[in-house]
């Protein structure tokens, strides 16, 4: 509530932040992270084994990659509206085939068009908002919109497992209806064109590698493989390996949402008072220390403390990367540069999902994931470091060094 009194807008600019919430709240929270908690009702029910959901949440991530690629593409051959308009509907029907186990080649085709949609709606949702507003209005608008994604965790969390009593394909139909009924309400929304430095990625010239530029990367591609055990296995984790039970494991995805809804904003205040680089070294830390923790001491606060850090810092990291290269880049340049960083961030998650599947089959026990996630993340700290020292040398620099 917070949120909506600190921003004075007009009614159709707040109508259309709200229209961004709900694409986030529609592709991302429903349409990909919603999986996660689905998990252990699509095994129970024999639709596939652990190994296989693994291969799903690839199919997923690789979807999204296409999607985030191609997003500014898309938007320029249809306009901003159908582009959008296609996006939402486009995942509330791949959830309904998700309520259709045919078989696994179809759930894979499935859950790939969602990562499609998912990723058009994060490239171009958040500019079409964005690029509506006032300056000053920004930093606090977009905040907002990203707590979709946090509040469609939270959903998942606490009603699919609900639904799972009904059965599977109840809970996938019933986030189908949900995503369509989104998609009609945000219809006429939607801008026809995006313009002005928000919007989708020109063709131009290349963006020139700064020394410190390789070292920010691989710390944040750390980070995209590092928290894969959390939004594919954690749920089913929880319930199974653990034998806490499908409600128990629902009820700590629903906590990793609410971290997800609270984290951005408060990792916000922290980057304000220490900067963008010591802050990201800082939620790599702990983020690393939030997937070790249930393997290390596997009782309900540590499950509680690991649901919501990681989930807080979920989102959190993506927005303190982008913080980082908008500071350190001259404005021509950081669209470009996030964007490509976005599209190495899917790709890495992606194979990071495919060789989490791997490494439990040959192993068998979801713990082994969890460390090495941790690990992942670790090595991404020290490399998080480095970079925010490097700059601190003032090499090459365009941004404060913090």
């Amino acid at each position: 509530m917070t949120s909506f009194r600190s921003l004075r807008l007009a009614t159709p600019l707040l109508v259309l932040v709200l229209a961004g919430f709900a694409a986030l709240l529609t592709g991302i929270g429903l349409g990909r992270f919603a999986y996660a908690a689905l998990v252990p009702g699509m095994i129970g029910e024999g639709w596939l084994g652990p190994v296989e959901a693994g291969y799903l949440a690839g199919a997923n991530v690789i979807g999204y990659l296409v999607g985030a690629a191609s997003g500014g593409t898309v938007a320029r051959r249809l306009n901003l509206r159908p582009a959008l308009r296609v996006a939402m509907i486009g995942t509330a029907l791949s959830l309904a085939a998700c309520a259709l186990p045919v078989s696994f080649a179809w759930l894979v085709l499935a859950r790939f068009v969602a990562g499609v949609t998912g990723g058009i709606l994060m490239v171009l949702a958040a500019p079409a908002v964005l690029a509506a507003l006032p300056p000053e209005q920004r930093a606090r608008a977009g905040g907002l919109v990203f707590t979709g994604i946090g509040v469609g965790i939270t959903f998942s969390g606490v009603v699919v497992p609900l639904l799972a009593e009904l059965g599977t394909a109840i809970a996938w139909l019933t986030l189908a209806i949900l995503a369509a009924f989104l998609a009609v309400a945000t219809w006429q929304v939607w801008p026809g064109s995006l313009a002005g430095p928000a919007g989708p990625v020109e063709q131009g010239e290349p963006v020139p590698v700064r020394p410190w530029m390789p070292l920010l990367a691989m710390a944040y591609g750390c980070d995209a493989v590092g928290f894969v055990p959390h939004t594919v296995y954690w749920v089913d984790f929880v319930a199974r390996e653990l034998g806490e039970g499908i409600a128990a494991g629902g009820l700590q995805w629903s906590l990793f949402g609410v971290g997800a809804a609270l984290g951005p904003a408060t990792m916000g205040l922290v980057a304000a008072r220490f900067g963008f680089g010591r802050s990201f070294t800082l939620a790599l830390a702990v983020k690393a220390a939030a997937v070790l923790l249930p393997v290390l001491a596997p009782t309900l606060p540590a499950l509680v403390v690991s649901s919501v850090l990681v989930g807080a810092l979920t989102p959190a990291t993506a927005s303190l990367a982008s913080g980082r290269i908008t500071e350190l880049l001259e404005p021509r340049l950081r669209q470009r540069a996030w964007a490509r960083l976005t599209m190495m961030f899917a790709l890495l998650q992606a194979l990071g999902a495919v060789l989490m599947a791997e490494l439990l089959s040959l192993s068998g026990e979801m713990s082994v994931l969890f460390l090495a996630g941790g690990g992942m993340l670790a090595l991404g700290t020290v490399l998080a470091e480095c970079h925010r020292r490097l700059v601190a040398r003032g090499i090459h620099a365009d941004g404060p060094a913090s």
